[in-house]
């Protein structure tokens, strides 16, 4: 699942409608390919390896790309999504992926060996109950999220308000989030940037989960700018 941009991050609803239409996903993720530094992906992946798990949860699992990844290298996943299209689309994977609701998970206690959340939970209006069910269900959780100034450049130009970001799980609030349910908290901090035209970013917000509205609003100007592109890994298990 590709970094959200939405001023909604939060809202059931607008997560829905967005994932129904994984072309607006795909748009954005295309343009995210070019962050400068390693890939978030990879480095999840490989903090998942180094914990050696034999079962894998992973919520808000998309389109499955990262679960196919985790299952190739022989881990037995499940996945979760709260999107009908992206379930579908795992399943053709040939992943065990079913709809749900991190703050409501219909498993075990203790059933996985890690839990996965990557790019997903600023999506939930209670991180504090989603990461309790995590806590519940796996000893170990690897979750990556952006920061506070995820793209500020590009939305510094539209003028749009980035405050509601501090409620959510992001880089700068997601250690103190789990270590109310985790002991030993790990962040792997991933600071890059990203060059973007002003087409290039008129083309991003014109298919973001929401302020399409302001891509118009892009004011001209020549060759690229460098945009923050903020993003981080955090590690937590309940092993001190």
């Amino acid at each position: 699942m590709p970094p959200p941009d939405a001023s909604e991050l939060d809202h059931d609803d607008v997560v829905r409608r967005e994932y129904a239409d994984p072309s607006r996903f795909a748009v954005r993720s295309a343009l995210w390919a070019r962050r400068t530094g390693p890939k978030v992906f990879d480095v999840a992946f490989e903090a998942l390896r180094e914990l050696a798990p034999r079962r894998v949860l992973e919520v808000g699992c998309g389109g499955g790309a990262f679960a196919a990844r985790l299952q190739a290298a022989g881990m037995e996943v499940v996945a979760v999504d709260r999107s009908p299209q992206m379930v579908e689309l795992a399943r053709t994977r040939g992943l065990d992926a079913s709809l749900g609701d991190v703050r409501k998970l219909p498993f075990a206690d203790g059933e996985f060996d890690v839990a996965v959340a990557n790019f997903m939970l600023y999506h939930v209006p209670d991180a504090d109950t989603a990461l309790a069910e995590l806590a519940r269900v796996a000893p170990a959780l690897v979750a990556a999220t952006n920061g506070y100034d995820q793209l500020r450049e590009m939305w510094e130009l539209v003028g749009r308000d980035l405050s509601g970001r501090r409620k959510l799980f992001m880089r700068d609030s997601g250690e103190q989030l789990l270590r109310q349910h985790y002991p030993a908290v790990r962040m792997i901090d991933l600071p890059a940037t990203i060059e973007m035209s002003a087409a290039d970013m008129r083309h991003y917000i014109a298919n973001s989960v929401a302020d399409r509205d302001l891509a118009d609003l892009v004011p001209d100007f020549d060759g690229t700018r460098a945009v923050t592109a903020s993003t981080a890994v955090f590690v937590a298990s309940n092993t001190a």
